[in-house]
């Protein structure tokens, strides 16, 4: 009966979700949480896929304990573009969870393909190259560490 009763509540949310003016990727995003929903995965798990959030390491062991296909798993990760940086001990985890081998050499791929995008005055000077004065500016064009002598 509560099983049902989830159910229904995510196939209603996932119906207002959908609705009106929604974009492709919120679209796949519901209709994944709804697959996941349908093969028992804890509320938490199924508002994680709604939002497009990431996903913890937990969470992928769970996908792979509700025997959800690698397709899928991997389809959302790599939608969501987040980057994992594995300890040994995380991967023989993982692999005593059930995790397959492709979404974990997925996760050890990650870093690599993350996109590091500079921001605020760094990517500035990145565009327009260093400039006269930038060096140095916060430390009063004094130099390194001139704001530290004669304290002592």
């Amino acid at each position: 009966m509560k099983r049902l009763l989830v159910t229904l509540l995510l196939t209603a949310v996932a119906l207002v979700a959908t609705s009106g003016c929604t974009t492709t990727a919120s679209r796949a995003r519901a209709t994944t949480a709804n697959f996941v929903a349908e093969r028992g995965a804890p509320t938490a798990l199924v508002a994680n896929f709604q939002r497009g959030a990431r996903l913890s390491l937990a969470d992928i062991e769970q996908l792979a304990v509700l025997k959800v296909p690698d397709d899928v798993t991997l389809a959302y990760l790599r939608d969501t573009g987040t980057a994992y940086q594995l300890t040994t001990w995380q991967i023989a985890r993982m692999h005593d969870a059930g995790v397959s081998d492709r979404v974990i050499d997925y996760l050890l791929a990650t870093p690599d393909r993350a996109v590091v995008r500079p921001r605020g005055n760094f990517a500035g000077r990145i565009r327009g190259g260093l400039r006269r004065g930038h060096i140095g500016h916060s430390f009063g064009n004094r130099g390194f560490g001139a704001t530290h002598r004669g304290r002592h």
